[in-house]
């Protein structure tokens, strides 16, 4: 008997070292795994839902905010043709009052001439 025990334990000595067999370790970390990437994947699926709900309703929000956009830009170069245009006015208008303000001083100074002559005359 002593012969038999030493043999095993031998065996046992000379064995190398395992916790539990390869084949169950294996499987048990597939398992793991696969059960890990389903949960990451729901979690990834539920947060892109939370952000913006499904592609297309997304996709339609975009659409309206682009809509919106397109509409602020026409409404922005429509007051720049019309401040273009008030600023073309206003300065024909002003060069016509400096012209005009012109003629009024040489207006005034000749009547100022003629009351001076007037006033030596006298």
């Amino acid at each position: 008997m002593r012969w038999g025990a030493r043999t095993r334990t031998h065996r046992l000595a000379s064995a190398r070292l395992e916790f539990s067999g390869d084949r169950r370790l294996r499987q048990s970390l597939q398992s793991v795994a696969i059960a890990v990437a389903i949960v990451a994947a729901l979690a990834a699926g539920a947060w892109f839902y939370g952000l913006g709900g499904t592609p297309g309703a997304r996709l339609h929000a975009l659409e309206q905010e682009n809509a919106a956009l397109k509409a602020e830009l026409a409404r922005a170069r429509t007051e720049l043709e019309f401040e273009r245009s008030t600023r073309a006015a206003l300065t024909a208008q002003v060069a016509d009052l400096s012209q005009r303000a012109g003629e009024l001083r040489s207006q005034v100074e000749f009547f100022n001439a003629q009351n001076a002559r007037a006033g030596r005359a006298r």
